[in-house]
């Protein structure tokens, strides 16, 4: 059965915060406008679109990507380029209208993060990125269309 978040709001100040209970990061304390809308939902989850993304100084580089919706969703994610320097994808020009960028400079791109048992090798998807336009509030995970960018792109060099 899905668990679903159960969503409070306080009145602090005159602000509306609302909390939710994420089985991996506890109780989340966030505004609506913190809330990052999918414009079209990631592979695998149809019925969730929105999100919020969490920085943690213990957990840097690594980010969480926090459903509202399902409070057993996160997700684990890099901002790409900390890892992989030279990646540089080509956003499609519908892609970018869909997500209200109208400057590059608009947008962050993450990469999905797999972590197995063995933390050394985790993985990145390069082949489709989570991009975000932080100024509307809008992400979308895109295919590209790239055959050298891999689903299971080691994040770690193997020695």
């Amino acid at each position: 059965m899905e668990n679903t978040a159960s969503k409070q709001t306080e009145n602090k100040g005159g602000k509306g915060f609302m909390k939710i209970n994420s089985s991996k990061l506890g109780e989340i304390e966030f505004k609506e406008d913190d809330v990052i809308t999918l414009s079209a939902p990631l592979l695998g989850f149809p019925d969730l679109q929105d999100f919020l993304l969490i920085s943690d100084d213990n957990s840097y580089p690594f980010l969480w990507f926090q459903s509202v919706e399902d409070t057993d969703i996160c997700f684990i994610l890099i901002e790409t380029n900390t890892f992989f320097k030279d990646y540089n994808p080509s956003i499609p020009k519908r892609e970018l209208k869909v997500l209200a960028v109208s400057d590059e400079k608009e947008m962050k791109i993450f990469s999905i993060v797999v972590v197995p048992t063995d933390p050394k090798l985790s993985t990145a998807n390069l082949r489709a990125p989570l991009v975000v336009n932080f100024e509307k509030k809008l992400a979308k995970q895109i295919i590209l269309d790239d055959d050298t960018l891999m689903i299971k792109t080691p994040l770690f060099e193997s020695k």
